[in-house]
């Protein structure tokens, strides 16, 4: 696909602020209101944009996001999609994708403790076991994401779930609050209003409380960059030993590309673990290359593998 300068500006300004109203993108790109929202729905009917999520800190609900990546054996590629379709639609999975590599498949999802993972993941697998030769189970610490400049250069934007799992209090009203964001946060008020029988005062002053107790740490806006002939890949950096300081300076040099979506501190595989976008292999060689160069001392080794089929990403506690 190709965009012209005003549609790039419109998915830079949607991506990290997914709730930014049209009037306001309107001024910032110099298009009448009417023309932006034109202009985003076409975007959504090509399927550049897939959807708009409340991005929820887990943690702060007493809940910790697992990674579990399968490799697959005996599977026909018409029953792997199946499965892969079925997944999307399961309210226990966060998101799926489908990976080239040594791991076919990834699975997010978000549990209270290894015994429910337990309980969540024999129930995603259900009439599968058969067909899984390995997998391998990650923990998420904590998570930032960035925003990114592969179509217009802008001030940057990054924000963080916290990095100690709390419990905070939230009512029933709260909950289907959060699922609703994170399913779609373009919901005006009165749409919310609506769907939780409040009035959008109401739901105004409960979003508001949400994100002062940073439940709530960002709307995020899911591009399809694939379609703009962008590969996606996920990196993971094995270090000699991890420090929080040390985190801290792979985080800022890893923004400062402009490339790298999310980075995220795991335990189970890869002490480091990002998601970055590039035109190409040789373009993630250089990436790689650079990040060996800048903490030769401290990495072991980097390994990638390519993610496609990335269209589910639901932050639903």
């Amino acid at each position: 696909m190709e965009l012209d300068l005003k549609d790039k500006k419109i998915l830079a300004e949607l991506e990290l602020n997914a709730r930014a109203p049209h009037s306001i993108i309107a001024k910032k790109v110099r298009l009448s209101k009417q023309v932006v929202k034109y202009r985003i729905e076409k975007l959504e009917r090509e399927e550049l944009i897939q959807g708009y999520n409340a991005i929820i800190d887990l943690n702060k609900l007493g809940k910790t996001v697992y990674v579990i990546y399968l490799r697959l054996i005996h599977i026909s590629s018409i029953q792997e999609s199946k499965w892969v379709e079925e997944l999307n639609k399961n309210s226990d999975v966060l998101a799926v994708g489908k990976n080239l590599g040594y791991w076919d498949i990834t699975i997010v999802i978000s549990c209270k403790n290894n015994q429910e993972l337990d309980i969540v993941y024999n129930k995603l697998i259900a009439g599968k076991a058969g067909h899984i030769k390995e997998k391998l189970v990650t923990s998420e610490i904590d998570s930032t994401y960035f925003s990114l400049n592969l179509l217009f250069e802008r001030k940057k934007i990054e924000f963080s779930t916290s990095k100690v799992q709390d419990q905070l209090k939230v009512d029933k009203t709260d909950l289907k609050l959060l699922k609703e964001l994170a399913e779609n946060c373009q919901l005006s008020l009165l749409e919310l209003g609506d769907k939780l029988k409040l009035s959008p005062n109401g739901v105004k002053d409960r979003i508001r409380r949400l994100e002062e107790k940073k439940i709530i740490i960002g709307y995020k806006t899911k591009i399809n960059y694939e379609k703009l002939s962008y590969l996606h890949f996920r990196v993971f950096l094995h270090l000699t030993k991890f420090t929080p300081k040390l985190y801290e300076k792979i985080k800022i040099f890893l923004k400062n590309k402009g490339n790298v979506e999310s980075v995220s501190h795991y335990m189970g595989y890869a002490d480091v673990d990002f998601r970055c976008y590039s035109r190409g292999l040789v373009e993630l060689y250089s990436l790689i290359s650079e990040i060996n160069d800048t903490f030769l001392d401290v990495v072991i080794e980097i390994d990638s593998m390519p993610v496609f089929g990335w269209n589910k990403i639901n932050y639903s506690p």
